[in-house]
């Protein structure tokens, strides 16, 4: 499968937040991995699924992929 263009609205903070939720990471995790509050990676992945019009983690991650 070839990778989706991700809107350009997303920052780029948001897509490497997306791409590392496509790893299967918690919050937590993402927040070491990006020396981030967790408090910040949920308003993140809040801003995220906004923008691509999805609900949850899964939807936000099949967009990734065609």
């Amino acid at each position: 499968m070839k990778p989706k263009r991700l809107p350009h609205e997303l920052t780029n903070k948001e897509r490497e937040i997306l791409n590392t939720l496509s790893t299967g990471k918690y919050y937590k995790e993402i927040g070491v991995e990006h020396n981030i509050t967790i408090d910040t990676v949920k308003k993140h992945c809040k801003n995220i699924y906004r923008k691509l019009g999805v609900r949850n983690r899964k939807q936000a991650v099949l967009t990734l992929v065609d």
